[in-house]
């Protein structure tokens, strides 16, 4: 994290294959429920697998999606490609009992491939808000028959942050693309993340899209929230706030910026609302403080 201003993989030969058409028994999974098998997990998406390894699983894990960087042990596991876009013929070959991933893993192709072959498919639901996080963790525990072990980690979830005054206006922003801040609208993890810290979010669109510089400008975002990767596809925190779409608004002008990981910030796993209490606490501080913006630099991934 930095704060800134005062603020693996195998080749499946085609005799394995094969062999795994005829073997796996058609019976699959699409909800909450306990499956039969998850002793060979393949998991898609950052957040599942943040919260298979709290709940004392990993072992079971035998692939993982490109998100998947936390914690450190699991970038050694086998890669399955991105959530969205991930490889059958990989995961077959890995012989899973368990296809466990987020809302929208996919293709929707690979999914029917795995599905028709018998392995049990997961999409476990989400929502933008600690309720979210909350059904999140009891999904994947039932699925993995942990139930018990999700209850206590859920009862030691911290509380979403409480601001104090009037609720500021902020800016998320998942990268620089072509010129453009890429950042959040409604109905994204980006809103819900600042929502989760008591902050109004200075856009009204929907989903995640380029934006112009005449309409931050209208917006006056007081805080800018950006990735630590996003950041560094800028070029750093001074080319960042000199760019046209952000030199001009209240934030650029108070150096008012907060770089996160990025699933930290977004994945919406057990790392979000410690993350949402970090943006909080910037903001309480520099709206007590009213000192001259200094700058704090700290290790993180993205």
């Amino acid at each position: 994290m930095q704060r800134i201003g005062v603020a693996r993989r195998l080749l499946p030969s085609v005799a394995i294959f094969a062999s795994l058409l005829c073997l796996w028994s058609p019976a699959h999974a699409n909800d909450c429920k306990p499956v039969a098998d998850s002793s060979r997990i393949s998991v898609a998406g950052g957040s599942i697998t943040e919260i298979l390894f709290e709940l004392g699983v990993s072992e079971r894990i035998v692939g993982v999606d490109r998100t998947s960087n936390y914690p450190a042990e699991a970038r050694e596991l086998p890669q399955l490609g991105y959530v969205r876009n991930l490889s059958a013929e990989g995961m077959l070959s890995l012989a899973p009992t368990l296809v466990l991933g987020e809302h929208d893993m996919g293709p929707p192709n690979v999914l029917e491939q795995l599905s028709r072959v018998g392995v049990p498919i997961v999409a476990v639901p989400e929502r933008f808000d600690r309720s979210g996080i909350v059904a999140k963790v009891r999904c994947v525990g039932d699925v993995v028959a942990e139930a018990d072990r999700a209850r206590a980690i859920i009862n030691a979830l911290p509380q979403a942050p409480v601001p104090s005054g009037a609720p500021e206006r902020g800016l998320v922003i998942l990268n620089m693309e072509e010129g453009a801040p890429i950042a959040a609208g409604a109905d994204t993890s980006g809103h819900g993340f600042l929502a989760l810290a008591g902050v109004e979010n200075v856009l009204d669109f929907e989903g995640w899209k380029p934006v112009s510089a005449e309409a931050l400008a209208a917006a006056k975002p007081d805080i800018i929230v950006i990735t630590e990767r996003g950041l560094k596809s800028a070029g750093g925190i001074d080319r960042l706030l000199a760019h046209p779409a952000l030199a001009s608004t209240p934030a650029a002008g108070s150096r008012a910026v907060l770089s996160l990981d990025g699933m930290a910030m977004l994945g919406f796993g057990l790392r979000t609302v410690t993350a949402a209490q970090e943006l909080r606490t910037y903001l309480d501080e520099m709206n007590s403080a009213m000192q001259v913006p200094v700058s704090h630099d700290a290790n993180g991934r993205d």
